[in-house]
């Protein structure tokens, strides 16, 4: 029976030993133990008399458990184990009742744990091969359960690492490559943790990489631990982060543990606190007023650039002043001393505003004129603790307001009294002691047509000659004023008839004096007088103007006679086109004309056509028309604007108004590319169309200085492989035979 259970547990033993099994040699059991890297040792128990087992003593032991065991094999043979170990009677685990329980129960004991007196963790396996006898195994676990031990610690930071709500980092110090990173950090950075292990920190702020690197060693040196940093997140937004980088050493390795804080907005209210201050300070000093603080004694604080530029005081050097000893103020009437607005705020707690005529006695004793308003400075609770006072020079105001009282009553462009105060004036001077009162009006002729001409410069330039010759004429008690846009209304005190007629006689002197210029000065004047206090001034303005306007009528034809000599001189000064050329095309135009068959009156008009066709080419400016060269696109535009202008020029003439129309179409072309209408064949008026063939044959006959003369069959030539496109074909052809015959 003992041996059958003998051999069953001697096969469980064996199922016991780790590693293959091997087919060994038939050694003794000693000889194999000698080989077995796990301790061996093999016991007596010792029963006492009352059949408990109470200690055991070494019969053998291999060195495995010279070992783990601590001893010799020798010195333990034969002794009890309390007498090699003395500890284990105190021992916190009972050896003999563990040794004693395989021995009784006839079953391998097994447990696993730290023996104290072997200062080492062991898994013991106990077995009684027979009566009394048994075999102990010790396993020498201690580095397996250290490192159990420390991969318990290692899950439990892990977890810690992991479900910490702090962004956290775990980082190489030197390359700053990225070893692990919690689930905190892959939620605000946006990449998965494999993603994050495959990169370097450098990557998160690249535009930071030689500084990231940096600051790495600083926090990997101890010399710094917090950093701020802008970090990009893969969606590409840079939120900015407090890093907090600490080396720690783990496994005989030192890593870089770094706690990151999301501070974006912490930085922005400190970005928005900065720029709100320097807001504050460039408003301040921006605003063109001057602005001053005080403290709750009245002593100054702050004075902004425009403030010192008033006072005269530098802002360092006024610091802590009294307000008084700085804003010297005083009455700009009587010169006594100004109460303090500073000192009234404090007591009333009220906005103070200065008296009107207030001057500042400046830091150079100069006395500037200033209006100014002075405001309490409270806390949340109510309680003033300064002052600030807004104050302007208001120098500049005055003569503003100088100016706009002049510019009310004045014409800007004259420098005359304009209708606004001459109708005042007239009420004014409409009393018995200023009769007789003489009332000239005059008109200006030819304005519109010099603004047509010449442009709205010259037409201006007519107007102020008008009136400087008017003030040459008058006396300085006389009232010279601008009527309206050509019209001009003088007033003249005690002056009976005959001396305003001779003022009279005097403007048409200087009028004929200021006619030095294209245009001449030519003022149609008509004048009345108030002699009785009965007569009404009204009708007085009547009368002139109704003289006035006569005296237009009658000049009228001979002014406009003049100015048609005037603009032909002014053409013909240019040198755009000569009286020979006006005849020679009028010859040719006159000829086609009357081979058509045309009556007198068109004939008449095709005279005056031809003759002032490019009259618009006055407002034209002379470099561009003698150019040698190609025009440019620019300068062909200005050129193309001569029809509109000679339009403008000849509908306010009424002799000229009938050849208005021709002169505006006289550059059509057949084919509708010509200008300014874009006209086509026979849409275009017919005395258009002989003088753009006319004008075309003179000029390349004749030349001109952007074009040298051709002979008359070149000319024919570029005619015929014109006509049809450039010019009416049928016109072509009467040329061609007139001028071939």
């Amino acid at each position: 029976m003992r041996r059958r259970t003998g051999q069953k547990n001697k096969h469980h033993f064996s199922d016991r030993l780790k590693g293959p099994l091997v087919r060994m040699p038939q050694y003794p059991l000693y000889d194999l133990t000698q080989y077995l890297p796990i301790g061996y040792a093999y016991q007596k128990l010792m029963i006492n008399s009352k059949g408990a087992a109470e200690d055991c003593v070494f019969l053998d032991a291999n060195p495995g458990f010279e070992k783990i065991a601590g001893v010799n094999r020798k010195s333990i043979i034969g002794k009890k184990a309390t007498d090699v170990f003395p500890r284990l009677k105190t021992s916190d685990f009972d050896w003999i009742a563990f040794l004693s329980k395989a021995v009784f129960s006839d079953k391998t004991q097994e447990t696993t744990r730290y023996i104290d007196i072997f200062g080492r963790w062991c898994r013991v396996i106990a077995y009684s091969p027979k009566n009394r006898y048994l075999v102990t195994i010790f396993q020498d676990i201690t580095v397996e359960r250290q490192l159990a031990e420390e991969m318990e610690h290692s899950v439990n930071l892990q977890a810690m690492f992991d479900e910490h709500a702090a962004v956290m980092l775990l980082t190489e110090p030197l390359t700053g490559k990225i070893i692990d990173a919690n689930l905190a950090a892959c939620a605000f950075y946006g990449y998965a943790r494999e993603e994050l292990k495959n990169m370097h920190v450098q990557e998160i702020s690249p535009s930071l990489s030689d500084e990231m690197k940096k600051r790495h060693l600083d926090a990997w040196n101890q010399d710094h631990k917090y950093f701020l940093f802008p970090h990009r997140l893969k969606n590409g937004e840079i939120r900015m982060v407090d890093v907090y980088s600490s080396p720690i050493h783990y496994r005989e390795k030192t890593q870089c543990y770094s706690i990151i804080f999301d501070v974006t907005n912490r930085e922005k209210y400190k970005e928005d606190l900065y720029h709100e201050k320097e807001l504050l300070n460039i408003t301040l000093n921006s605003i063109g007023d001057g602005v001053v603080t005080t403290d709750k004694h009245g002593r100054i604080t702050m004075l902004n650039r425009v403030a010192q530029e008033i006072t005269g005081w530098d802002e360092q050097e006024s610091q802590a002043m009294d307000f008084p000893d700085v804003f010297q103020l005083q009455s700009e009437e009587t010169g006594k001393r100004v109460d303090d607005p500073v000192a009234k705020v404090m007591q009333t707690g009220n906005i103070i505003g200065l008296a009107n005529h207030t001057v500042l006695i400046n830091k150079q004793g100069n006395a500037i004129p200033i209006a100014d308003s002075a405001a309490p400075i409270k806390d949340g609770q109510g309680n003033i603790f300064g002052v600030v006072m807004v104050f302007r020079d208001v120098s500049q105001d005055r003569k503003q307001q100088e100016q706009i009282l002049y510019l009310s009553y004045h014409d800007a462009l004259t420098g005359l009294y304009n209708r606004r105060f001459i109708m005042e004036e007239l009420k004014r001077l409409n009393t018995a002691r200023q009769l007789p009162l003489a009332v000239i009006i005059g008109d200006v002729n030819g304005l519109k047509i010099t603004n047509d001409a010449f442009g709205h410069e010259a037409g201006d330039g007519l107007l102020k000659k008008v009136a400087a010759a008017l003030k040459a004429s008058c006396r300085e008690e006389d009232i010279i004023a601008r009527w309206g846009g050509d019209e001009f209304l003088i007033l003249l005190p005690k002056t009976p008839v005959k001396a305003a007629q001779t003022i009279i006689q005097r403007m048409k002197y200087h009028f004929d004096r200021k006619s030095n210029g294209v245009m001449p000065v030519s003022v149609s004047l008509g004048y009345a007088v108030k002699e009785t206090k009965d007569e009404k001034l009204t009708d007085i303005l009547k009368e002139a103007e109704k003289w006035m306007y006569r005296k237009k009528l009658l000049e009228g034809e001979s002014y406009r006679s003049s100015i048609i000599r005037t603009l032909l001189a002014t053409l013909y000064e240019k040198n755009i086109a000569t009286e020979e050329h006006s005849k020679r095309l009028e010859n040719y135009c006159l000829a086609i004309g009357k081979e058509l068959k045309l009556p007198d009156e068109e004939l008449n008009e095709l005279s005056l056509l031809a003759m002032l066709h490019d009259i618009g080419k006055i407002g034209i400016p002379h470099q561009i028309l003698q150019k040698p060269k190609p025009l440019s696109s620019e300068e062909w535009e200005e050129i193309k604007r001569h029809p509109e202008i000679g339009y403008r020029i000849t509908k306010n003439i009424p002799e000229l108004a009938m050849v208005s129309e021709y002169i505006l179409l006289h550059h059509e072309r057949w084919d509708g590319k010509g200008y300014p209408k874009g006209y086509k064949g026979e849409d275009i008026p017919l005395l258009c169309r002989i003088l753009a063939v006319a004008d075309a044959y003179d000029v390349m006959t004749q030349g001109r200085v952007y074009r040298k003369a051709c002979s008359r069959e070149e000319a024919i030539a570029e005619l015929k492989q014109n006509a049809g496109t450039q010019f009416d074909p049928g016109i072509v052809d009467l040329l061609v035979k007139m001028v071939c015959n």
